[in-house]
């Protein structure tokens, strides 16, 4: 059976390095990028089981990289996960209807990040 791919990207080391270690220690196979373009490139080359997205990317270019994977048909249907800085979880909740399938703040929780990550993916892990 062929690992889940996960597309992580973002700005913030710390959170992407974490993220990237728990998803992989779980049985996923991870890409991390840290610059958008490649980030988007990736994404439609690779067509990935799930995108995380660091919100705290410049604004805009959070909401470009969603904006851009929306339009393409080819990766209009892979599912995006924000990830925010905790005091900002109001906030991105309401975001949640721009095109993510769901918001996890940080500092990353493993445990649930795997649960959220395998809900959203359907996968018993």
């Amino acid at each position: 059976m062929e690992k889940k791919r996960i597309v992580v990207i973002g700005n913030h080391w710390e959170t992407q390095m974490m993220a990237t270690c728990v998803l992989e220690g779980a049985g996923y196979d991870t890409i991390t990028l840290f610059d958008r373009r490649a980030a988007l490139r990736a994404v439609q080359d690779t067509r990935p089981d799930l995108v995380l997205l660091d919100m705290a990317l410049p604004k805009l270019k959070s909401w470009q990289i969603i904006r851009s994977l929306r339009q393409d048909r080819r990766t209009q249907d892979v599912p995006i996960m924000g990830i925010v800085p905790d005091h900002e979880r109001g906030e991105a909740a309401a975001m949640a209807h721009g095109g993510l399938v769901d918001v996890f703040s940080r500092p990353i929780d493993n445990r649930s990040l795997l649960r959220r990550v395998r809900k959203i993916l359907r996968d018993d892990g």
